[in-house]
This record gives structure tokens, C-alpha cells and sequence, in this order.
């Protein structure tokens, strides 16, 4: 999984580029490891990063100017969309957020929730998303 952006912001820039190095970190794949063990069996978790590692997904990320807006990053029908207009927090926030969204791209795509980690639940597909997201933002630290 890869996420693009082509445009000029230079905040979203660097937050795309730390989002892929993170997806390519060790470190971020040895929690991530943890976390799903922590839930899931150990044949669930290998091929959940499996398929993360083999995935050629590429996600298209684009920024808009949209000050009256309070939607920060969302999916859309071209991949993921950043308000550029209320970018103030420091960027591991915006990390965290935008990794949440890449899985949940990454799930849609691929199902990986129903087929490889057998979530039911929405709830509960909510919380490992986020979860993911909150390694990506203690990976992003290191």
C-alpha cells in the first residue's frame, strides 16, 4: 500500500511521505504484529500482513481549501481528500488520521476485515482501525 500526492502543500507533503515510510517501517509491521496477536490468531495475523506487504494499492491523496469546512481528512471517490484550511495540529496527528483511512481503503479494497480478520462487528472493525492508526502515530515517534 502507497499513498500519492501530487500537490504543493508542503505540510501534506511531508505527512504522505512519513504515512509511507511508517507503511514501510519494521518497526510499525513488529506492532502491528503485536497489536493483531494481541486479538487474532497467529495464521489471521500472517496473512493480514501478508497481504498488507503484497498489496500494490495506491492511494491518490489531494488537498482543498475549505476554510468553512469542519471535515478534516475523508475518504472520497478518488481516494482521500485533506482540508488544507485547518491543518494546526502538530503532524503525527494528521498521520494517525490519514493511515486510518488508507486501512479503511485498504479494507474496502480487499475485504481484509470479513475474509482474513473475521470482524462482524462495526464496532469493532472501528477500534482496529484506530488502533492501527495509533501504531502508526507511535511509529511515526520513533
Amino acid at each position: 500500500m502507497k499513498l500519492i500526492y501530487q500537490g504543493a502543500h508542503l505540510k501534506i507533503y511531508n505527512i504522505v511521505s512519513r504515512s509511507n515510510q511508517i507503511l514501510l517501517s519494521s518497526y510499525f509491521h513488529e506492532h502491528l504484529n503485536g497489536f493483531l496477536n494481541q486479538h487474532y490468531n497467529d495464521d489471521v495475523v500472517t496473512a493480514f500482513l501478508r497481504q498488507l506487504k503484497e498489496s500494490d494499492l495506491e492511494i491518490k491523496v489531494t488537498s482543498n481549501w475549505m476554510p468553512f469546512s469542519k471535515r478534516l481528512i475523508y475518504i472520497n471517490k478518488s481516494g482521500i481528500n485533506v482540508n488544507s484550511a485547518i491543518l494546526h495540529r502538530p503532524s503525527k496527528f494528521y498521520i494517525g488520521a490519514l493511515l486510518e483511512k488508507a486501512f479503511l481503503i485498504f479494507d474496502q479494497k480487499y475485504d481484509v476485515s470479513n475474509k482474513t480478520l473475521m470482524i462482524k462487528n462495526s464496532e469493532e472493525k472501528e477500534d482496529v482501525l484506530q488502533g492501527i492508526g495509533y501504531l502508526a502515530v507511535a511509529a511515526g515517534d520513533r
